[in-house]
Formats: C-alpha cells, structure tokens, sequence
C-alpha cells in the first residue's frame, strides 16, 4: 500500500511536470505556473592558487568555461552575477556569485551569456556543439588596486611599462 501511495505521487508529480509551462489554476484562484528545469552540473570557484589549478584540470570535463577579472592587473573578480539564456531570453542558467571560474555542462546549442559586476554587465554569444568546450573571458576595465601602506600594485602584481 505504501509502495503505490509513493508511485501515484511520484506519477502525479511527473504528470505536472510535463504540463508545459501553463497556468494551473489553485482552489483559491491564485495562478501556479510549473516549469520543466533541467539540472545543470557546474563549478564555481578558483580563488587561490591551488583552487584555480584545480578548476582548470576541471575544465577539461566541461563544454563551457567562463573566467572574470578586473582592472589592468587582471585580478581575479569572484562575485559576478552570470546568467545564460537561449536565444529567446529564456533563463538556463543563474548563478548570482560566480567566479572566478565557472565550468559549465550545458546541452549543444547558442547561448546568450551576460556577466554583471558592479553595475556593468558585458554580454558574449557561444554556440555549444559535441565535446568541444567553449572559454569566454569576461573583463572589465578599471585602475590597479595599489596597497594603502605602500602605494604599490597589491598581489604582488607590477604595473606594466
């Protein structure tokens, strides 16, 4: 008894999933809208040395690979809001603090693929086809940070000349 209470839920709950995306209407007249969503395998990381070596042995099992940095130093940025659509501005993937890597597995096909961070937002198309992965680097411009104590580049980085 038990064993079929579960299966009619679970026969119940794909049947609502495979409605489509159409409103279903409440008892209490307020609209619900179901929605088929995929999962999507991803990483998100690489803030120090051995975290980024590790996402970019990674990367290799991955079809897209999204890397964020700043300024002419190329620091690494860590809290970039990444989203992708389909070409019809349909949402596949949302990730509101991504970086500095991200490795995604996304199904072949062209993708929209816009990253935010502090209020500018950069935009890059990608097709995904079979197992070749696609890099999109997004970089926004900006002042090397310099030390307060020192006025040097901070990171160890120097200023090219």
């Amino acid at each position: 008894m038990k064993i079929s209470i579960v299966a009619s839920r679970v026969a119940l709950g794909l049947a609502l999933l495979c409605s489509a995306a159409s409103p279903v209407r409440a008892e209490d007249e307020r609209a619900l809208v179901v929605e088929t969503v995929r999962p999507t395998m991803f990483m998100n990381g690489g803030v120090d040395r051995s975290d980024e070596a590790y996402m970019r042995k990674a990367g290799k099992d991955f079809n897209l690979r999204v890397e964020f940095s700043e300024r002419k130093d190329n620091e690494f940025v860590a809290d970039a809001e990444l989203t992708i659509t389909d070409l019809r501005g349909n949402p596949v993937f949302v990730l509101p603090k991504a970086g500095p890597i991200v490795n995604i597995n996304l199904p072949d096909g062209r993708y929209r693929v816009a990253a935010s961070f502090h209020g500018k937002t950069e935009t890059q198309l990608v097709t995904l086809r079979g197992k070749a992965g696609q890099d999109l680097y997004f970089h926004w411009k900006g002042s090397v940070k310099l030390d307060p104590y020192d006025g040097k580049p901070m990171g160890g980085m120097e200023i090219p000349g």
